[in-house]
């Protein structure tokens, strides 16, 4: 069964940038080497830019697990969680419903 989950943030002005990039390294990352990772969007709140939304899906645990402990998650750690002004808000899902293909395919 899927994991869905979401990761909410905001970052302090002077790192959006850095941030920023580590995001898309991570997201660059994810899509080359994460099969496992069904779907991993990241997102800017248009009106406050310094807030962000992570949707994930992953495909079991195993998927899940590989994506946390892949050099790729550290180093978007220990970029974005010094610079978080509060402490990262994940949450975990269950499906109603989707359109999406998540075959893996």
């Amino acid at each position: 069964m899927p994991i869905i989950m979401t990761a909410r943030y905001q970052v302090h002005p002077q790192a959006i940038d850095r941030c920023k990039q580590a995001i898309k390294n991570l997201v660059e990352y994810v899509k080359e080497s994460e099969e496992g990772t069904l779907y991993y969007i990241a997102q800017q709140e248009k009106l406050n830019p310094y807030a962000f939304l992570h949707t994930m899906i992953f495909k079991d645990e195993v998927a899940l697990t590989l994506h946390r402990s892949s050099e790729a998650a550290e180093r978007f750690v220990s970029i974005i969680y010094p610079s978080a002004i509060d402490p990262l808000e994940f949450k975990e899902y269950h499906e109603v419903a989707h359109n999406l293909n998540l075959s893996g395919q």
